[in-house]
């Protein structure tokens, strides 16, 4: 056998195995006839391991720094952090080191804007109210009014890259304000019980229509269909909060159902502000007395996914 430095497969098994018996190197030599050199590298020899494909474009270090800037800037493109840091690699590879990272491109929810204290006054209001029992639920008359728009306005999509379940954290949503148009001011109410009324507000909402409004369209019906120790509930617009109506009542806030309506008149597509009325009152009498049920019973769960999330907007 050769004094070759190199073995086969089969010599460094063997090699290996008489070392491991105790033999030294000069009785190894002996019986295999090869060189100490040769038993010296087989004994270091490792595996390589297999590779698939090209080699990997990217660094650690910098995989690293692009997770970060996504994590920093959320609303930031693949483009604009390749271009940021001055990568040698391609846009989509960077969108792949994200996706390796967890950071899928998403559209942005659109939520309400919240101030701070609006964000305090939910969380206050979530941990007052979680502990309610379902009975104590039921017997609230829940109100609120709405702008229905005509023709929404459509401006130009943007993505967020965030991780999964995560779509309701602040950091990864659009905020919204409420925008002019063709449109018409509702008013309506609804209890666990199921829809009441709902009205169209002629002109100008203002403190002296809402108290119209109460007495005219929401006492008759509550007096009528309520539970005896039914409870009143609005939010804290101006209008609401003023001093004639606190006359009325002091209460807390939420808003709920337009979604359903909303959701109408955008299938429906209305041409005019009567049709939109039409579409309106269909869609609000084909409300359930079930998603009503559900609706309010979901109020605890409520409460604690606002608690859970410090205050800020949640699925709900």
């Amino acid at each position: 056998m050769g004094r070759s430095r190199h073995c086969s497969e089969e010599q460094r098994t063997l090699i290996k195995k008489l070392i491991g018996e105790g033999k030294s190197y000069k009785e190894v030599q002996k019986i295999i006839g090869c060189s100490a050199k040769m038993i010296s590298n087989a004994l270091k020899w490792r595996a390589k391991p297999e590779t698939h494909g090209r080699k990997r474009k990217t660094t650690i270090k910098m995989d690293r720094r692009i997770t970060r800037m996504a994590r920093a800037q959320p609303m930031i493109s693949s483009r604009m952090i390749k271009d940021s840091l001055e990568l040698p690699v391609s846009t989509v590879t960077v969108r792949r080191r994200l996706c390796e990272a967890n950071l899928f491109t998403r559209i942005p929810r659109k939520v309400p804007l919240l101030k701070k204290r609006h964000v305090q006054k939910r969380l206050q209001f979530a941990k007052e109210h979680i502990n309610w029992p379902k009975e104590k639920w039921r017997n609230i008359l829940w109100t609120d009014e709405s702008k229905v728009v005509l023709f929404g306005s459509k401006g130009r999509r943007q993505f967020v890259r965030r991780p999964p379940n995560s779509e309701f954290k602040p950091q990864y949503t659009v905020k919204t304000v409420k925008h002019g148009g063709a449109s018409i001011m509702i008013w309506a109410c609804f209890s666990y019980y199921g829809v009441g009324p709902i009205y169209r507000i002629p002109g100008i909402m203002d403190q002296f229509a809402y108290v119209k409004i109460l007495e005219e369209v929401m006492l008759p019906y509550a007096e009528e269909d309520m539970p005896l120790k039914w409870v009143f509930q609005q939010d804290n617009d101006p209008k609401h909060t003023s001093k004639r109506a606190k006359s009325w009542f002091q209460t807390n806030k939420i808003n709920v159902m337009w979604g359903d309506v909303k959701n109408a008149v955008s299938e429906a597509k209305p041409r005019n502000v009567n049709e939109l009325w039409n579409v309106v009152i269909e869609s609000w009498s084909g409300i359930t007395a079930e998603r009503c049920h559900k609706l309010v019973d979901s109020m605890p769960h409520r409460c604690e996914a606002v608690i859970k999330n410090c205050g800020h907007t949640t699925k709900y």
